[in-house]
């Protein structure tokens, strides 16, 4: 029985009809490519927390949800000791975006410094598009 706390995470596959929503950290870019994706706050649903999330990382609004993929388990050891409960959705872009934007993140809370993001959109295929952190377990679903 594994000691480590586990903490429920929201990731989101935000789609524009073939393609989907991936960003890269600015001064980060080791980070890799991955999705908008979060922890679920106390007193939290995770569909509130998959929408919180995309808003907060890319300053996206124009989305809903299509459906809940799945929930699979990710333990982050080296870099936490913990094991994420991930609860992975599909969305739809309902408003244009540009092909690429910046956005920075702000911690309103903890105060820290605003993390940048580069965002784009790459074309859905059949493969897990080299997503970090095993993020692209559920995109199979969509294709």
């Amino acid at each position: 029985m594994s000691t480590q706390p586990t903490i429920k995470k929201v990731l989101a596959y935000v789609t524009n009809k073939d393609e989907l929503m991936v960003f890269t950290h600015t001064d980060f870019p080791e980070a890799g490519v991955q999705v908008p994706a979060g922890t679920v706050e106390k007193g939290e649903e995770p569909s509130e927390a998959v929408l919180r999330e995309i808003y907060e990382e890319s300053g996206v609004k124009g989305v809903r949800i299509i459906e809940l993929l799945g929930i699979y388990q990710y333990n982050m050891t080296p870099y936490r000791d913990e094991i994420q409960e991930r609860y992975v959705y599909h969305l739809e872009l309902t408003q244009s975006t540009p092909s690429t934007w910046q956005h920075w993140e702000i911690h309103p809370i903890t105060s820290k410094s605003p993390i940048a993001f580069d965002f784009y959109w790459v074309k859905l295929d059949s493969s897990n598009l080299g997503l970090a952190g095993d993020q692209g377990y559920f995109l199979s679903k969509l294709v």
